[in-house]
């Protein structure tokens, strides 16, 4: 996708739209939503930058480095979910994080990301039904909120080094 494709396809603001040049590439476009501090629309971009799968894996990281601290000593059934469809993404595992995100008492962002793996491919369909895929881009988009809210419902008042921490991580870095 091109730069201007993803600023479109990920729908972001008029002055992330702005930032679009003939020459922008992916990456430089990226790179100057973050320099231009438009935290959300880069997250955006980057959940639709990236591969669905390593979207996900993306999201599942950010969980787990940006949660609060008395989260990461709750056992989290829906990030396990995920992390098994991460280490074998088949239907199996894709409806199993949809079924432990549905019969999950924990709220949250790993809830909603178990949902993107499940909306990731395949037929949203039980077996045996009609094939039913899944809307377009609605792994990105829930990969985009499952970040944001990983970003904004811990220490909001330090949201722009929790978007700078979750873009490193997006870029491979930690």
């Amino acid at each position: 996708m091109t730069a201007k494709e993803l600023s479109e396809t990920a729908s972001v603001s008029g002055p992330a739209q702005a930032l679009v040049q003939d020459d922008s590439t992916p990456d430089s476009y990226l790179d100057s939503l973050e320099k231009q501090e438009l935290f959300p629309d880069a997250i955006r971009v980057m959940a639709y930058k990236l591969p669905t799968d390593a979207g996900i894996k993306w999201a599942s990281a950010c969980i787990k480095e940006l949660r609060s601290p008395e989260s990461k000593q709750e056992k989290d059934e829906s990030l396990e979910a995920v992390d098994q469809w991460v280490k074998t993404p088949d239907d199996t595992t894709r409806f199993a994080a949809k079924d432990t995100a549905d019969k999950s008492k924990q709220d949250g962002p790993s809830k909603i990301l178990a949902m993107a793996v499940y909306m990731s491919g395949g037929s949203l369909a039980p077996a045996g039904a009609p094939d039913t895929p899944p809307p377009k881009y609605s792994a990105q988009k829930i990969v985009a909120g499952t970040v944001a809210v990983t970003i904004l419902s811990y220490e909001p008042e330090k949201a722009k080094e929790r978007y700078q921490k979750a873009l490193k991580l997006g870029k491979g870095g930690a």
